[in-house]
């Protein structure tokens, strides 16, 4: 009579070591499957963070520059370029979704006269004269534009002189006019995009070239005044190139070149066609304290509310003693401090 084998206690401990190391070899798989995945979302979550901080970057560039600050919790609409740089309205449309009831006013960026140096670095190249009265310059940013004619209309009116600082994508035919009526051709930019002229001192100064070039063609003079997108005192350029402004701001000036900011800003970067009253509320706040105002508006399509107020804010600084004056290279500089 046949009776079962016992169980062999050496082969059962065999087959039983062989599962667990089984079981370990499936564990150490998952794992690693597991810490590729990770890795690979750090990765994905790395890039969106700094492209979200490049595009945060952008926006309170934008908001400083338009001297606003958001108070309410609404998101910013994205810029109006294919790229998400600014473009000839960019500022028109950086923060068009946001009405101007959502938004509050603050003072401009701290800004310096000077009839010396700049930084205290470079000699300045032009001799500065210094006005006898209040004078206040009136500028406009990003044009010319469908709405630079009523501009000019309104300036000839009043027989106020002003200051175009130009883009290149604009309507650069209506320059002569500009030129030959009175007004000083500023130069503002070629493209106007953040990301290309300021990845490099060279692109900065390749821009800057094509754009004069553009204005001699069309005037015959070559323009020495300008105003950095984003004025001297933006940081969206520390996304693309750490310290530029610092370097352009001195470079500028050894090749010639006097810049201007602001220290008053009509606000109307804040959105499209901000009501006029606030405009005209935003110069009566800020302007008409100093012996020269230098006044922020802008020149492009969305800003009809912008040369609706243009008379009043004329009037309000003749009643203030103000006479009007185009800027040239022996204006005294106006300057904010450089952040990057």
């Amino acid at each position: 009579m046949n009776t079962p084998h016992s169980p062999n206690p050496h082969h059962q401990r065999h087959l039983q070591y062989q599962r667990t190391i089984h079981r370990l070899r499936m564990e150490e798989l998952v794992l690693a499957i597991v810490s590729v995945v990770l890795i690979v979302a750090l990765v994905i979550c790395g890039i969106v963070i700094n492209n979200l901080n490049k595009e945060k970057a952008e926006l309170t560039d934008k908001l400083k520059a338009a001297g606003i600050i958001v108070t309410s919790g609404e998101p910013s609409a994205p810029t109006d370029s294919a790229n998400g740089e600014a473009t000839t309205d960019s500022t028109a449309s950086a923060v068009s979704s946001q009405s101007a009831s959502t938004v509050s006013t603050t003072p401009p960026p701290e800004t310096s006269w000077t009839d010396t140096d700049q930084d205290g670095e470079v000699d300045y190249p032009y001799a500065v004269v210094e006005p006898t009265q209040k004078t206040c310059y009136l500028t406009f940013d990003d044009g010319p534009s469908n709405n630079t004619l009523k501009i000019l209309d309104i300036l000839k009116q009043y027989n106020v002189k002003a200051t175009f600082f130009v883009v290149g994508d604009a309507n650069l035919d209506y320059l002569s006019r500009i030129h030959n009526e009175g007004h000083a051709v500023a130069l503002h930019a070629y493209s106007h995009t953040y990301s290309q002229i300021y990845q490099s001192t060279e692109a900065y100064f390749a821009d800057l070239k094509k754009i004069s070039d553009a204005v001699k063609a069309k005037i015959g003079v070559e323009s020495k005044v300008i105003r950095f997108p984003g004025g001297s005192s933006n940081t969206v350029s520390r996304s693309y190139c750490s310290g530029i402004m610092t370097e352009l701001s001195q470079e500028t000036l050894k090749r010639g070149y006097v810049y201007f900011d602001w220290n008053v800003d009509s606000t109307d970067a804040s959105g499209n066609n901000v009501p006029v009253e606030q405009l005209i509320e935003n110069i009566q706040r800020y302007g008409g304290h100093s012996s020269q105002d230098v006044v922020l508006m802008h020149d492009t399509g969305a800003k009809g509310t912008t040369v609706e107020a243009l008379p009043s804010i004329i009037e309000y600084y003749q009643s203030q003693g103000y006479t009007f004056a185009p800027i040239t290279v022996n204006t005294p500089p106006c300057t904010h401090g450089i952040n990057n």
